[in-house]
């Protein structure tokens, strides 16, 4: 049997059947989440209070999707759009509150360490969370256009094409920023990563 596709599902929402954006629901909130909470450097209450907003946006422009584009492309560029709202109403700074990498939430399932680590012996998986932590604190000192396309490709799985749909931009500068990214966080974190070695040494 075929499976439906997000597009599909999108239009048989628009029609009235709500379990087809359950559906959706169930397959992006996570995706979505954790683009959010990196996008606001790792705030999980505004990034819990975001997610609820753009599903919500979702709902309530329903009417207005058109399946031009996969389904997946038109959501984040609602979910990039409203994180930038987000950050330059600048209330992201008033929260105040961190977290751990390795927090769970009972709604929020799998972070990205929890991807990574796997179950080799105690030392490797502190080593793998060690090495995470470092890159997450980092992809959060990039800055917005490098750290959206980087978590966009790297963690969403988003092509430069695809990208370039949801930023609006050619997907030559996509190419070209998504390798800026990747040069700035390497010159950020090798230094830290060897200065790690040399203390276990």
């Amino acid at each position: 049997m075929r499976e439906i596709s997000d597009q599909e599902l999108m239009i048989m929402f628009k029609e009235g059947n709500t379990a087809a954006f359950d559906l959706l629901f169930d397959k992006y909130r996570l995706p979505v989440f954790n683009f959010i909470y990196r996008m606001l450097d790792r705030e999980r209450a505004s990034a819990e209070d975001l997610l609820q907003e753009i599903f919500m946006k979702v709902v309530d422009g329903k009417d207005f999707y058109e399946p031009k584009a996969k389904f997946s492309t038109w959501l984040f560029s609602i979910v990039r759009n409203h994180c930038l709202n987000f950050i330059k109403s600048r209330r992201y700074m008033q929260a105040g509150s961190t977290v751990s990498l390795d927090a769970r939430d009972k709604e929020s399932g799998l972070n990205l360490a929890d991807k990574i680590a796997t179950e080799q012996d105690d030392q490797r998986s502190m080593e793998n969370k060690e090495a995470l932590e470092i890159l997450e604190k980092t992809i959060s000192t990039l800055p917005d256009k490098y750290k959206e396309i980087f978590l966009l490709h790297a963690v969403e799985g988003f092509t430069h094409q695809e990208i370039s749909k949801i930023l609006k931009i050619n997907p030559a500068t996509v190419r070209t920023d998504y390798r800026r990214a990747k040069l700035m966080l390497r010159k950020k974190i090798e230094p830290i990563l060897d200065d790690k070695k040399r203390d276990k040494r």
